[in-house]
């Protein structure tokens, strides 16, 4: 295992969670500025409304959150067995540099509503994950 490559996991990582950090607080400051909120017992205690729907922006971060939430995890997973396999650092920046950056480039474009560039982030990203899994199980089975 390289310390290199675990550097790098965890630069990608560290980033990911900002990410998840400023999606959250995006929800609550955007909450709190329009006193709209989801839950009735939300809105008593912070004496606001609950509208019939949602504020945009408010949609636009939870749809983030669930899309990170369904890709995300193998992303740790495959780039912690990466690493683990000694992976090398060269490719370890490659693909979790490349993966990382995606995701916040594809939150942007999904915050700020714009095709086709949403999509192509999308798809650096997956493919930067394809290629991290294949490299992963031919470190696998070279063991």
């Amino acid at each position: 295992m390289s310390s290199m490559s675990l550097v790098w996991y965890t630069l990608a990582a560290a980033a990911l969670f900002a990410k998840f950090v400023f999606t959250t607080g995006l929800q609550g400051i955007t909450r709190m500025r329009t006193k709209t909120f989801q839950y009735p017992e939300d809105a008593a205690y912070w004496r606001g409304s609950e509208p019939p729907t949602e504020v945009e922006r408010v949609v636009r971060a939870q749809r983030l959150l669930r899309n990170d939430a369904e890709g995300q995890p193998f992303f740790l997973a495959i780039g912690l067995a990466f690493v683990l396999l000694g992976g090398p650092p060269l490719f370890s920046a490659l693909y979790f540099g490349v993966y990382a950056v995606s995701r916040v480039v594809h939150a942007g474009f999904f915050l700020r509503p714009q095709q086709p560039h949403r999509n192509r982030a999308f798809a650096v990203g997956m493919l930067a994950l394809i290629a991290l899994t294949v490299h992963s199980l031919v470190l696998a089975a070279a063991r």
